[in-house]
């Protein structure tokens, strides 16, 4: 008989589903990248998200140099996103420039969240786990990163620990009235596969 231990650990229906499909989309990965297909992964909050990007990662590392890809938990996408939207647009908008160590950092700043956009809108795949906005620049910093690799038919994941309607409810927050969720979710339905 089985321990409540030992049940507890084995993985959910879903899980191996979603295993199975990430398998078959990452042995035939050229393809997907070709056209463009990424995935939108919903529910995958701690352990869980782990596993999916530890899987993701694992197999990624498989075709190295062939693919470029970036990774960026949401910590560090929010945190640019800040610095993108927020702090180096204020900085630029002032009427004094910057002088000594002010000006080496803003540039140091600057120089790096270019850096890290860039990564985002050309790599082949970019990857973007723990989705959660909870500021408007956030949203704002997601919606574009999507939109231009949506036309540039670059493949996208995004994992995200929420469901999709709470997710749909945090745009909608951010951004009363705008569409935002509808604008997105579609551009992502369209080239990616969804999981939950």
């Amino acid at each position: 008989m089985s321990s409540e231990l030992e049940i507890r650990e084995e993985p959910s229906l879903q899980d191996v589903d979603l295993l199975a499909r990430l398998t078959q989309y990452f042995d035939s990965i050229m393809q997907h990248l070709r056209a463009g297909h990424g995935w939108f992964i919903f529910n995958a909050g701690g352990s869980r998200g782990t596993r999916i990007v530890t899987f993701m990662l694992g197999r990624l590392s498989e075709y190295q140099p062939l693919i470029t890809y970036y990774y960026i938990p949401w910590r560090d996408f929010a945190l640019n996103a800040y610095m993108v939207e927020v702090e180096l647009q204020a900085m630029s908008e002032r009427t004094l420039p910057l002088q000594g160590r002010a000006k080496r950092e803003y540039d140091i700043a600057t120089r790096i969240s270019r850096d890290s956009m860039a990564r985002m809108i050309i790599s082949d795949l970019l990857i973007i786990a723990g989705v959660a906005p909870h500021h408007r620049h956030e949203l704002q910093f997601l919606d574009q990163a999507v939109e231009r690799r949506y036309v540039q038919k670059l493949s996208t994941i995004l994992i995200t620990p929420a469901q999709p309607h709470e997710l749909a409810a945090q745009f909608e927050e951010l951004a009363p009235g705008e569409r935002v969720w509808d604008r997105f979710f579609t551009r992502m339905y369209e080239r990616s596969l969804i999981a939950m």
